[in-house]
Formats: structure tokens, C-alpha cells, sequence
């Protein structure tokens, strides 16, 4: 069980790599647009799959962004993995009256977790193997989840 604070950029962007190495069952986002998780990069992208690709059905990868149109733009390996593998994979815009949020979370099942304190500033808190600690942190997704919002389609619509 550790706990560490992250105060630079790097080590933010360390820390992501390594909740999502840990995610052995499900794994929670809640973030603005998701670019500074940088997901798009392929150790990354292979752990979201490795994740999705167990054919086991408590496997869960949600994600709830406050601003879709950069997943839509910027993440195509993503949504595809939202083709491939929905509905294990969702990603969800959050509702209006959710958008003057400022943190950041990532959660792996429920033990791990790395909150980004403002969404301007590196400033994170880096959980560890701890589900106590992770306990308010998962009911915050909860909450965020439970509030609704719209689905992100990976199906592209046209005239």
C-alpha cells in the first residue's frame, strides 16, 4: 500500500502508464477530454486491449469525459476499440451541469488510483494497492456516472 503526490508532468504521465499496467478487471476514467492521458500511444492502447480482450464479462473499461469532440478527432484507436468492444467499453459525455469540474480520475479495480487534483496542473495524489484509500474516489465516479449524460457512438454519422 503506497501513496505518493506527483508535482511534475512526467510523473503524471508515469503514473498513467502504471494504473494502466495494474487494471486487471476494470478501469474508470473521468477527465476533461482525455489528451493528457495520451491513451493514443501503443503501450497504452495495448493495455486498454489486453484488458477488454480477456473474454471474461466482469471485465469493464468505462470512461466519462466532459468534452467528447477530442476522442472523437484525436483517438481513433480508441473508437475502435468502442466497435470492437462495447459494451465492455463505454465512453460517455458527462452532463452540462457536471462540466465545472476540475479533477481528474483514474481508477483500477478499485484499489488503484491516480486523481489529478485541477485539470491545469500536474498536481496528482498516486494510490497504490489500497482499496480504503481508493473507496471515496470510486463513489466520486459513481456519482459522476450515475448522473447520466450521452453516449459516445464510435459509428460515424453522414448524409
Amino acid at each position: 500500500m503506497t501513496s505518493r503526490l506527483i508535482t511534475t508532468w512526467t510523473d503524471y504521465d508515469n503514473a498513467v502508464q502504471e494504473i494502466l499496467e495494474l487494471s486487471a478487471s476494470t478501469l474508470q476514467i473521468f477527465d476533461e477530454d482525455l489528451s493528457p492521458l495520451k491513451l493514443e500511444r501503443p503501450r497504452r492502447i495495448a493495455a486498454l486491449r489486453a484488458l477488454l480482450a480477456a473474454n471474461d464479462y466482469h471485465k469493464r473499461l468505462a470512461i466519462v469525459v466532459q468534452r467528447p469532440d477530442f476522442v472523437r478527432q484525436y483517438s481513433p484507436q480508441l473508437m475502435d476499440l468502442l466497435k470492437v468492444y462495447a459494451p465492455t467499453l463505454t465512453i460517455a459525455q458527462s452532463p452540462p451541469h457536471l462540466v465545472t469540474l476540475k479533477d481528474s480520475l483514474l481508477i483500477a479495480d478499485g484499489k488503484h488510483v491516480l486523481v489529478r487534483f485541477d485539470r491545469e496542473q500536474p498536481r496528482a495524489r498516486l494510490i497504490i494497492d489500497d482499496v480504503h484509500e481508493c473507496a471515496p474516489y470510486v463513489r466520486r465516479f459513481e456519482e459522476i456516472l450515475a448522473a447520466g449524460g450521452d453516449p459516445v457512438s464510435a459509428m460515424t454519422l453522414g448524409l
